[in-house]
Order: C-alpha cells, then structure tokens, then sequence
C-alpha cells in the first residue's frame, strides 16, 4: 500500500480541483477519503510518480457502494 494523489477523469476532462489523497493497493483499487465520503475506485497507473488516475467515464465502479465489506476484504488480504 502507499499514499497517492488521486486524479478522476470525467466527461474526458481531468480537473485539478477534484484531486484527493489516497491509498492505492497491490491489486490496483485505491481507497480515498474526501468531501466526507469514503470510496474504492479501479486506479490507473500514470507516468507521473505517486499519482493515479480513476477514470469515471469507463470504469468508474465504487465498490463500497454495492458491497461496503469488500474494504475489510481488501485490508485483510495486505
């Protein structure tokens, strides 16, 4: 695990604004906590070191919304 910059793209544009820290994990779900809401993204990986990218237009699932355990299973397996 390690702490990131998460970016989202959304409607094709990136917007620096919505930026939020985040923990991303081996299998590549990043975990953030911003505007007091917690999510767990699909993150992308980007040429820039420590920043990744959750693209809302193609694969943006929040997992927790559907399964909030799927968190508790992600922590146990690190």
């Amino acid at each position: 695990m390690k702490k990131v910059t998460v970016q989202y793209l959304f409607g094709g544009e990136i917007s620096e604004v919505d930026n939020e820290e985040g923990i991303l994990f081996p299998n590549g779900k990043v975990f953030v906590a911003g505007n007091g809401e917690l999510g767990l993204y699909e993150a992308q990986l980007t040429d820039e070191q420590g920043v990744v990218l959750v693209d809302l237009d193609r694969a943006g699932d929040e997992y927790m919304r559907e399964d909030p355990s799927v968190l508790i299973d992600l922590l146990s397996a690190v």
